[in-house]
């Protein structure tokens, strides 16, 4: 059991690590607001990926592929992504990444959390490799080995989430407000990138249906 933990906790860390728009989120508020807004966004899309999990484990899962569920996650996710890196441009313009006051925390948590709903990757992710994770810990350990394999996952992108919001917190001391005001318009303009992809994604599914 101890070694299908280790090994849930090493999905997890890489499921949880690449770059894409939840670190990049991370990353903006925790240099605004310190750890904790960084954090409660991971927390956010942590939640989000939990409920995608209990979607696998319930058997849910001609629900969750289908086509007509993914495309209305597609254009939510557009519209969440872009909403963000339009605010953060125009907050990072303005200087009011340095200077108005930073999100609150339940912010923070939502943000993350409707970013996390409105990416199908989430859900494709556990309907494939997650699943077949599952299955594989199941076989190897017995049926209790599926709840021990999900509690290292998540263990794992909490310990990244967690990692990730201290070092930006600790180099937050280290950037001057211009700097802090790059990194802002930069991880803004990244969000909105994501955001058109998730759009042009969702218009093609609609046009193929």
């Amino acid at each position: 059991m101890l070694q299908i933990l280790l090994q849930g906790m090493g999905v997890g860390v890489a499921l949880a690590a690449p770059i894409g728009p939840i670190n990049i989120e991370i990353i903006r508020r925790g240099l605004r607001g310190g750890f904790l807004n960084g954090w409660l966004v991971g927390l956010g899309a942590m939640t989000a990926d939990t409920i995608f999990c209990a979607l696998v484990v319930s058997g849910a899962t001609p629900l969750a592929d289908n086509p007509v569920v993914r495309i209305p996650l597609y254009l939510l996710g557009a519209a969440v992504l872009l909403f963000l890196g339009v605010s953060g441009l125009i907050a990072a313009v303005r200087g009011a990444e340095t200077t108005g006051s930073p999100p609150s925390g339940r912010r923070s948590f939502v943000a993350g959390f409707m970013m996390a709903v409105g990416n199908p990757m989430g859900i494709v992710y556990w309907l494939s490799i997650g699943a077949a994770l599952i299955a594989g810990a199941i076989e190897q350990a017995g049926r209790e080995a599926g709840p021990v394999l999900v509690a290292g996952v998540f263990s794992g992108i909490l310990l990244w989430v967690t990692a990730l919001s201290g070092l930006t917190r600790a180099g937050r001391e280290f950037v001057s407000p211009r700097i802090m005001r790059v990194i802002s318009a930069a991880g803004a303009m990244v969000l909105v990138g994501f955001g058109l992809f998730f759009l042009w994604s969702g218009l093609r599914g609609l046009a193929a249906l």
